[in-house]
């Protein structure tokens, strides 16, 4: 009997993970339920635990290799044991095998695409395999150093340093220069922000519109129902955040069409609301979701919004807390911004950038000026999925609710 560890999904948008540490070598004994390893994902760091007790058989990466969700990290079962690769090929991972002086081509490798010359296997990470094709590398010429003579980053590092390490009759491609890798060099969340944000500018018509609301009723409604929580006792922290969101939510099932996701070419639109609250870190940006939010009274999604992005600040939300929005809302507010451009989170169709509240004088029908304190929106959409005139709708929609609050309760 064996279990395979296999790199788990983490986010709607994670598509690799990086192992961070190995807490177990090859032929070390593991208990169910222990942690064998710890992977990075573009939102947090997460151990992996054992799905079985027994031996660890198999490593299918090193520390800062990434790994595709899906892909195997490793085997457990019973020591000795033959045990299967990707590809469905017995190979004895336990066994070292020494590479004579004079060899060229007799390395004993796996994976389950590239063999060498003599009908030999080749063992290479899924990050070493790419650098190599992107540098025209022949992988049959470099020696792995990794577990059982795998080729990891670190060897094609090398060679890129000091050249092939074995010689060939056959020609090579020159490696080729100026290889664009989205994030290379960055930390592992800024990276995996560099590599979403590119992917979302990448893959959708993004357009951005703007309109300011006068927030003046929903200052007052607050200080109401602030009041009446005093009242009660109640553990409820009621910021202007929560009433937006509150209001954003019944904006998002009068319309729709922007409570939809565009993926792998279909359309779905929801009449559930799945609200992600954009939550900034010291390092980066993560996106906890407040699922099923059209439910949830006013109170309710305050306790909740606060206890998630608190728990995203201290890097306990675990992955299904950061994944399955279906709309999100980031707020600037604090920092004095006005308006903005904030781009998707994709698969999602929109996004509602928050600006901070400004003073601004007006006319009164009775020919008086007063003061009055709007608050600026930014929605972004995805063109391909929404027009204009729906975005504006939209935007029509909340004002309503911001201007009219007390229909946040109805």
């Amino acid at each position: 009997m064996s279990g395979t560890i296999v790199m788990p999904k983490l986010g709607m948008t994670m598509t690799e993970g990086k192992i961070v540490e190995w807490y177990k070598e090859v032929g070390d004994p593991v208990n169910q339920g222990e942690a064998i390893l710890m992977i990075s994902s573009e939102k947090l760091n997460q151990e992996i635990e054992a799905p079985i007790a027994g031996v660890l058989l198999n490593k299918n990466g090193e520390v800062e290799d990434e790994l595709k969700v899906g892909a195997t990290i490793a085997v457990i079962g019973e020591e000795g044991k033959t045990v299967l690769t990707n590809d469905n090929e017995a190979v004895q991972p336990t066994t070292a095998i020494e590479k004579p002086d004079n060899s060229d081509y007799t390395d004993v490798l796996v994976n389950k695409e590239e063999k060498t010359m003599k009908g030999d296997r080749l063992f290479i990470t899924p990050l070493a395999k790419k650098m190599a094709k992107d540098n025209n590398f022949d992988m049959n010429l470099i020696k792995g150093t990794g577990g059982n003579g795998r080729i990891t980053k670190q060897d094609i590092q090398r060679v890129l340093a000091n050249g092939l390490d074995y010689k060939s009759d056959l020609p090579t491609q020159p490696a080729s220069v100026d290889v664009e890798v989205v994030g290379e060099g960055l930390p592992p969340m800024r990276k995996a922000i560099a590599r979403n944000m590119r992917r979302s500018l990448g893959q959708t018509a993004q357009l951005t519109l703007h309109r300011k609301a006068n927030a003046d009723n929903l200052i007052d409604f607050q200080k109401v129902l602030r009041k009446e929580i005093e009242s009660t006792e109640l553990d409820v922290k009621l910021t202007l955040t929560v009433l937006i969101a509150r209001a954003t939510v019944l904006a998002l099932q009068d319309l729709k069409k922007m409570n939809s996701l565009y993926q792998d070419g279909q359309l779905t639109e929801f009449d559930e609301v799945h609200l992600g609250i954009a939550t900034s870190l010291e390092d980066g940006l993560v996106v906890p979701v407040i699922k099923d939010a059209h439910q949830k009274t006013i109170g309710n999604l305050a306790r909740e919004i606060k206890e998630l992005t608190g728990k995203a600040r201290n890097g306990e939300a675990s992955g299904d807390l950061l994944s399955g929005s279906t709309f999100t809302i980031t707020n600037l507010g604090a920092s004095g911004i006005e308006y903005f451009t904030p781009i998707l989170n994709t698969p999602e169709t929109g996004i509602l950038g928050v600006g901070a509240f400004q003073d601004e004088l007006i006319l009164t029908e009775k020919g008086k000026v007063k003061s009055v304190k709007k608050i600026p929106f930014s929605v972004t959409f995805d063109h391909q999925i929404v027009d204009g005139a729906t975005a504006a709708d939209f935007l029509t929609i909340l004002t309503k609710y911001i201007e009219s609050p007390y229909l946040l309760v109805l």
